[in-house]
């Protein structure tokens, strides 16, 4: 079915706006702007992610400028480690859209699994990766960043080989 997108009179829905994104882009990350979602431990409970810009499957978010969201961990338990993953989670019903950030609590060793399901083509949730916490007893042991960092279009543009006459 062809849809007109930037035609007078036509729909621009979210959906519509991410896909374009999408396929822009290309992958899901963090932009060069603001504190890139810098993540601080406050405590063996609570992180701090910073402000910054990122895209999950074309849906732009944003920590706003000066801002920061908490983050709150479950407890850790003496002599056992654990694995959280902190996500950006989107969720859609194909109307209505939902994004928070979401930790997804390990059980033991193991990385916690999350869901990167096709929102385009009829899945539901997309989450995207942006810390991995390893907890060992009741302390915050690491936090390390799974997101990829998005060049910005200067940045693009010095790398490439410009030939001048």
């Amino acid at each position: 079915m062809l849809e007109n997108i930037t035609l007078n009179e036509s729909n621009v829905t979210a959906s519509i706006d991410a896909y374009i994104h999408h396929c822009l882009f290309g992958y899901n990350g963090v932009f060069k702007c603001g504190q890139q979602l810098k993540c601080e431990i406050i405590n063996n409970n609570f992180l701090k992610i910073y402000d910054g810009l990122f895209i999950n499957q074309g849906r732009f978010y944003r920590i706003a400028p000066g801002s920061y969201e908490e983050i709150k961990l479950e407890n850790g338990v003496v002599g056992q480690k654990r694995y959280d993953l902190i996500v950006s989670h989107f969720e859609t019903d194909g109307v209505n859209e939902k994004h928070e950030i979401k930790v997804i609590s390990g059980e033991g060793e193991t990385i916690p699994q999350y869901t990167d399901s096709d929102t385009f083509n009829g899945g539901t949730v997309s989450e995207m990766p942006l810390y991995l916490v390893e907890i060992d007893g009741i302390s915050i042991k690491s936090v390390k960043s799974q997101f990829d960092i998005i060049p910005n279009l200067q940045e693009l543009i010095d790398k490439m080989v410009i030939y001048k006459e």
